[in-house]
């Protein structure tokens, strides 16, 4: 996907793109790193939310951001795991399988979000009916499924009804530790089971991605002379899509590949190969690694934490759920 994206983009002579390079306003990257910062803070102030308080706002911080950084340079999101192994080894420790639930939790609050931006870009700019109801619907599915943890977590006892059900007619999950699982991934929704929670979780998701959008409305002044709000919001939305793309490490390709056509649809450009569009989503992807690469290797050093020791807290994590010893230690932690 990396390899077919990137022929597309560069299929034409990249004097252009050079050239828009050269004569780009750097100024507003500074800026646009600040904004960056501030997201991935209020990123974690809900990550926090979402664990019920168990994490310091500061470990919370760094935890994420070294997810994050390890996201960008690894493939198959391995900083998820490595932020629940971070959040285990703190003192008290957070169960694992909770820290994967507020992962998932937090993934349905940012599809949500997502097509949030989508319906709103679609009301600024000309489009098709069926485009419209399309992210309509596909965001009523992810406010359905965010209602439905809120459920599950104000009736545990019903998502240990809904598993046993399925047991009946799997056999594979009747195994104790599978159970003790779902108690870990109820605990981890906990904090939606109250209208304070939830509120409090959307609104922190709502204020990181507005700090994103804004962000990126400040760099579009980097290429462009008139950037548009519509342009901003599509090219966050598209180009969160981008990341659930098999690629490269980083998303080379497929990131930019989402950027340039979310520029054309919202009318910034002519045609997603034109130079600007190029230009500008070369220049905004170097921008989030920098900012990803910079906070992560920051929260290493706060957290005191080498990558072959994070590395290896990973593997035993993974060997630990898979073994006798690992259904005891998750016994042991939910007798916690």
């Amino acid at each position: 996907m990396s390899l077919v994206a990137l022929v597309y983009l560069f299929r034409r002579d990249l004097g252009g793109v050079r050239d828009e390079l050269l004569h780009a306003r750097y100024w507003a990257v500074i800026p646009c790193l600040v904004l960056s910062g501030v997201g991935l803070w209020l990123r974690a102030i809900r990550w926090r939310v979402l664990l019920n308080g168990r994490l310091p706002l500061d470990h919370s911080f760094h935890i994420l951001n070294i997810s994050y950084f390890i996201n960008a340079v690894l493939p198959l999101r391995v900083g998820e795991l490595a932020r629940a192994a971070l959040a285990r080894r703190l003192d008290p420790p957070v169960r694992v399988f909770t820290s994967l639930s507020t992962i998932l939790v937090e993934r349905l609050l940012d599809t949500l979000t997502v097509f949030g931006l989508v319906g709103l870009t679609l009301t600024l700019i000309p489009t098709q009916l069926e485009v419209g109801l399309l992210g309509g619907l596909l965001g009523v599915g992810a406010l359905v499924g965010v209602i439905v943890l809120a459920v599950f977590a104000a009736h545990p006892a019903w998502g240990y009804a809904l598993f046993d059900q399925f047991a009946r007619f799997l056999p594979l999950l009747r195994r104790p530790r599978l159970r003790g699982w779902v108690g870990h991934f109820l605990d981890g929704i906990a904090p939606l089971a109250s209208v304070g929670g939830l509120l409090q979780a959307v609104w922190w998701t709502a204020a990181a991605w507005t700090a994103s959008v804004i962000a990126g409305y400040v760099l579009l002044y980097a290429v462009f002379d008139d950037p548009t709000w519509a342009a901003a919001m599509a090219m966050v939305a598209l180009a969160s899509f981008a990341i659930a793309v098999p690629a490269v490490p980083g998303n080379l390709g497929p990131f930019e590949a989402a950027t340039v056509f979310a520029l054309a649809g919202a009318g910034l450009v002519d045609d997603p190969g034109a130079a600007p569009a190029v230009a500008f989503a070369l220049l905004l992807h170097a921008v989030n690694l920098l900012t990803y690469i910079a906070c992560g290797l920051v929260g290493l050093w706060t957290e005191d934490v080498q990558i072959g020791d994070l590395a290896q807290a990973v593997q035993n994590l993974r060997a630990q759920q898979k073994t006798p010893a690992g259904e005891l230690e998750t016994a042991a932690e939910a007798g916690q």
